[in-house]
Parts: C-alpha cells; structure tokens; sequence
C-alpha cells in the first residue's frame, strides 16, 4: 500500500545559543531575567507578525470582513490554519528549530524570528549560532524529522563563529522574497570572508523587520561586547569568535 510521503521541501533553520547554561543559571537569582529569556523564546517559536499567524479568529476575521470578504469567518479559520503549516518553531533548552514553507509570507517569519533572536540575545550579552538549509522536512507542532534538519544541524555544529549561515540553496530562496511592504531581504545576508552568507542583524541599511532597531540598542550590544573583549578571564577560544563578531 503506497502512502503520502510526509516530508516537503521547507526551509529548515537549526540554532544554538551560545552561553546559554550560564544564563540561565544567572537568572535564577534575578526574576527579570527569568521573563526576558521566555519572552525572547516565545517570539522566536511563534514567529512574527504574530497577530497575522496566532492570534484569534476573530481578530482576522473582522480584518477581512472590513476588506468585504463574502464569508470572513471561513476565511479567517483557513487563513490560520495556512500560517500555522507555514511556520513552525520548536525549542528544547539551548537548541532551536525553525522551519517555513517556500513562499514570501512563510520566509519572511524565519528571517524576521531569527533577526528577534540574535538581537535579543546579544542584548543579554549572548550570541547564536546556527545554520539554515532547504531540503526536505517533517514539522509538526510535536515533532521535527528529515534530511534538511540533519544538514543544518552538522553545519551548526561544526561552525567556528556567532553566526547564522544560510547555504546556497537557502540563501537563493530568500533573496527571491521582494514583497511591497517589506522589500528585498538581500540586504539582511552578507557574504563572509570564507564565501559563506550569514544572516547580518545588526544592519541598518535594510527596512526593520524585528520591530524598531535604532541607534539605543545598538549602543547596548557595543557596551556589552567591549565590555566582554576586555575581560581577562575571556579564554582565547571565546575571545577570537569576540573579536569576529566586533
């Protein structure tokens, strides 16, 4: 008896963050800390717009009711069913898994979850390391399984750096987005020294997708890194992926 094949081709994102044992150690005495990690990790597994994937039915549908929508409701309960298959976001500890199907709307949830997590943990002081790559994939809301999940994570695992790369094939799907509102997301993928691209968010020559990132929070991420380049307890290993990053 032939069967449906489970996998399709997703976009498939494995990340770790870097130092994270430590802080969550350090937030067991600071209650502020406690809520700022599982904010962070809320946003980055639901994915943003949030309102546009997760939020109740009603909410889209008065939107499309307003747009003159024949049935809004039936539309609405579609429309959440269709973001929910889109994106998905899974974590456990200090690993992540972030998947999307291939189109604009999906793509730009990855792009824009892993810009909220970079930023949000080089605020903190700490940094992600990861990968992303198309193949085939199995991601359900309890379950993540396939091959493009197996390549991300043997590319996260063998990197030297605090950086996001996106293969080939990853990196040409997400430059084909180039929506109205959003623009090209090119400009958020540089070219490193070694020819890979690399997710670049802290770049401000590109529209923000990650809400407002302005002059006052880059200003903490410089004070947190120097303040780190120039501990003498940094060990040399620390120190160079430091000095990459600065």
């Amino acid at each position: 008896m032939q069967t449906q094949a489970m996998y399709e081709q997703r976009l498939c994102a494995f990340v770790d963050i870097l130092g994270f044992g430590d802080l969550v150690r350090l937030s067991c005495e600071r209650p502020d800390l406690q809520i700022r990690i599982r904010q962070l990790l809320r946003e980055v597994v639901l994915a943003r717009p949030v309102w546009e994937r997760d939020s109740p039915v009603q909410v889209i549908e008065a939107r499309l009711a307003r747009q003159g929508a024949s049935d809004p409701k039936h539309q609405a309960e579609l429309l959440v069913r269709e973001y929910a298959a889109a994106e998905r976001g899974s974590s456990f500890s200090d690993s992540l898994v972030l998947s999307a199907t291939l189109n604009d709307r999906a793509i730009i949830g990855l792009v824009t979850s892993l810009l909220i997590l970079s930023r949000g943990l080089a605020r903190l002081g700490k940094y992600a390391r990861g990968a992303v790559c198309l193949g085939p994939l199995c991601h359900e809301q309890d379950l993540c399984f396939g091959p493009a999940l197996i390549n991300a994570y043997d590319l996260e695992k063998n990197a030297a750096y605090p950086r996001i790369v996106f293969t080939p094939e990853a990196y040409a799907e997400v430059v084909k987005v180039n929506l109205p509102s959003v623009g090209s997301l090119a400009p958020y993928l540089r070219e490193d020294a070694d020819g890979q691209r690399f997710l670049d968010f802290l770049t401000q020559i590109a529209p923000d997708l990650a809400d407002t990132f302005g002059a006052e929070e880059m200003k903490e991420i410089r004070r947190e890194l120097w303040r780190q380049l120039s501990s003498s307890q940094a060990p040399d290993r620390k120190r160079r992926k430091l000095v990459w990053l600065a």
